[in-house]
């Protein structure tokens, strides 16, 4: 992408915003915070689902944001945002596990989750391109 990791990570790690452009986002907020972490509550709307989900989130410098669950549907859920600078640009990779607790949403989970993400993604790019410009 061509904007630097900090305009990204700015944008990525803006977790009080995502309800004013990430589709199904109905609220977040940052609900607790230390020096090192910050807990981070969603509420998610999506195919005729609702949940909330609470994870722990570690920002590195600009370079990363470690995610990890507290409460949600998960069984397992563990993501790593990575940013990284290339002189002209930044590449962006955000690593995602996940596992739901209920069998039968893991059965019909996969293009779902996988299409959920692109979309997200999609949603963060826009987001960076409209607070910093096309360039």
């Amino acid at each position: 992408m061509p904007f630097t990791a900090v305009e990204i990570f700015q944008v990525v790690n803006d977790v009080e915003h995502y309800q004013e452009f990430l589709p199904g986002c109905q609220e977040s907020v940052v609900l607790n915070e230390t020096s090192m972490t910050y807990d981070a509550g969603i509420e998610v709307s999506a195919y005729g689902v609702h949940e909330r989900i609470v994870t722990r989130n570690t920002p590195i410098a600009n370079q990363a944001l470690k995610l990890e669950l507290i409460e949600g549907p998960f069984a397992e859920f563990d993501g790593n945002w990575i940013f990284t600078d290339y002189g002209e640009g930044c590449r962006v990779s955000l690593e995602l596990t996940c596992e739901f607790a209920s069998r039968l949403l893991n059965a019909f989970s996969t293009t779902l989750m996988k299409r959920a993400i692109e979309k997200t993604v999609e949603a963060f790019v826009s987001e960076v391109r409209r607070r910093h410009g096309s360039d």
